[in-house]
């Protein structure tokens, strides 16, 4: 974890530079302070420009272009990383496969590295919990979620993880309620009754040896769950079928704003889903469901009810976009994930028979009783299970935009670098698990090996002001989904499949996960 800073040698010092530029040049301490190290980037950034870019007052006027102008000015203080293609960087690395891309770095750069990016002049990624918390957890706004998109987030709409500052904290304070284990008290027996009666009609292929796709199926189960538990509503079959495919577009749209993901059919063509005709669609649910709870208030208040009461402290309310921002992104959120994460663990767990043979031991002490928020307690390994899948998962990068300059490992990291954890490289480290490449729930169990880990070695739902507020949410309705499907089946893979990672914001399985299912 050390940095470059102590390894750089003198150089000659050149007479007559402005005293702001001073420091760009001439001998360097040989173990400088992080202050001292800020402030040397920051004179050779300056210096850089003057001697290497005539334009550089007109560059200096726009921040981003700047701030990448400061880092290559700088290089003996910038991160190690490869030197990508001519103009697209690594974009094609990242978009063919992220995934061992960012492994491929860590094993080779380390803790930290900087990959070439078109437009925003580079990623700089972070493979340390030390450094992790540097980025996630800082409490002063260094590092920003939205960054320069909050100027288009206003004209969309404002959802949470689209906020920064007052309004964000506002914000999550009206929300913070319907996630608190008091809200997942009076919903987990909505939650559960909804998945029974969906996962019962798993019977209609059972012992047919029809294949299915268990990915979808679990997402066709969530979604009406979380809709009616939520915001007490209730959608046809054929909506929860157009929804579920809306709003895997929608997050197919943001995910190709990192390169990672290809974006979405833009050609609104007859007869063929595209973005445009998803985001109306969705639009429209979520203007239905906002008049349908005006014009018929309920006595219980659930999450919808509480958004169109709520107000800011200066007494404004939330406006039509922002409402209807929220709802999408809290319905992508509120299923999509567990979709996401229970199928990794689904695809890994069925793959391992002393595993899966433990957690059938587990649940069998419900006594086929539809679980409940009391049983959950009881339930350690069926969540160990699912932690171990969402590790396996990981996501190639958590990224943030740095607001001010700022150093981390020694390393200066420019204005408006956009900078993140890869936490599906630290999920795989094998300084934090052995053998990082099997699935072993034992490692959640063992207490001695999870304190022998640092805080963030392991991050499924971010971290400091981000960190998901639907985390509990996402344990009730896995270990539900859990206890509920293995209570009543048997699922098998097919010989020799594998599962392979798709990015689409969340990290699903790509093509699915093809099963057979046999009732017990």
């Amino acid at each position: 974890m050390e940095g470059p800073a102590a390894q750089i040698e003198s150089t000659p010092a050149i007479v007559g530079l402005p005293r702001e530029l001073a420091g760009a040049w001439g001998p360097l301490p040989l173990n400088p302070t992080v202050a001292e190290v800020t402030e040397i980037g920051r004179a050779r950034g300056k210096f850089a420009a003057l001697r290497h870019d005539p334009l550089w007052i007109a560059r200096g006027s726009i921040p981003l272009a700047s701030s990448i102008v400061r880092g290559v000015g700088s290089p003996s203080l910038t991160p190690p990383g490869p030197v990508g293609l001519p103009i697209v960087g690594s974009a094609l690395d990242m978009r063919r496969e992220p995934f061992e891309f960012l492994r491929r770095c860590a094993n080779e750069y380390g803790d930290i590295y900087r990959l070439p990016f078109p437009v925003a002049g580079h990623m700089i990624v972070v493979n340390h919990p030390d450094y992790a918390s540097q980025v996630m957890d800082d409490p002063t706004g260094r590092y920003s979620m939205i960054g320069p998109g909050h100027a288009v987030a206003g004209m969309i709409g404002a959802a949470i993880p689209m906020m920064e500052g007052e309004k964000f904290r506002q914000r999550r304070r009206m929300l913070m309620p319907m996630f608190g284990r008091r809200h997942l008290a009076r919903v987990a027996d909505v939650i559960a009754d909804e998945f029974v009666r969906r996962i019962d009609g798993w019977s209609s292929v059972a012992n047919t040896g029809q294949v299915i796709d268990v990915q979808h199926a679990i997402a066709q189960v969530t979604l009406p769950a979380f809709l009616r538990a939520m915001f007490s509503s209730s959608i046809t079959e054929k909506e929860i079928h157009e929804t579920d495919l809306d709003l895997r577009t929608f997050m197919s749209l943001m995910a190709s704003a990192t390169l990672m993901s290809p974006l979405p059919n833009l050609v609104p063509f007859p007869g063929r889903d595209s973005a445009p005709r998803s985001m109306v669609r969705l639009w429209r649910l979520t203007r239905r469901l906002i008049k349908q709870r005006r014009k018929n208030p309920i006595e219980t208040p659930d999450l919808l009810s509480l958004l169109l009461e709520a107000t800011y402290d200066d007494g404004s309310p939330l406006s039509e976009r922002d409402l209807s921002m929220e709802l999408m992104i809290l319905m992508a959120g509120g299923y999509e994930t567990v979709v996401a994460s229970l199928s990794w663990t689904l695809a890994m767990l069925l793959s391992h028979p002393v595993c899966l043979q433990r957690l059938y031991s587990e649940i069998d002490t419900l006594d086929n009783a539809v679980p409940t928020l009391a049983d959950l307690p009881q339930l350690p390994w069926t969540k160990a299970c699912f932690d171990e899948g969402q590790r396996l998962q990981g996501h190639p990068l958590n990224p943030r935009f740095a607001m001010e300059d700022d150093v981390i490992g020694g390393y200066f990291i420019p204005q408006y670098s956009i900078v993140g954890p890869s936490l599906y490289s630290m999920h795989r480290d094998p300084r934090w698990w052995a053998d990082p490449d099997e699935y072993d729930p034992h490692r959640f169990i063992d207490e001695a090996l999870v304190k022998s880990r640092p805080r963030l070695a392991f991050m499924p739902f971010g971290s400091g002001r981000h960190h998901c507020l639907g985390t509990g949410m996402a344990y009730m309705n896995a270990q539900f989904l859990l206890a509920i499907i293995f209570q009543r089946y048997r699922l098998e893979l097919p010989d020799g499949w594998k599962p392979k990672h798709h990015f689409n914001f969340s990290v699903t399985v790509d093509g699915g996960v093809p099963v057979t299912v046999t009732k017990l």
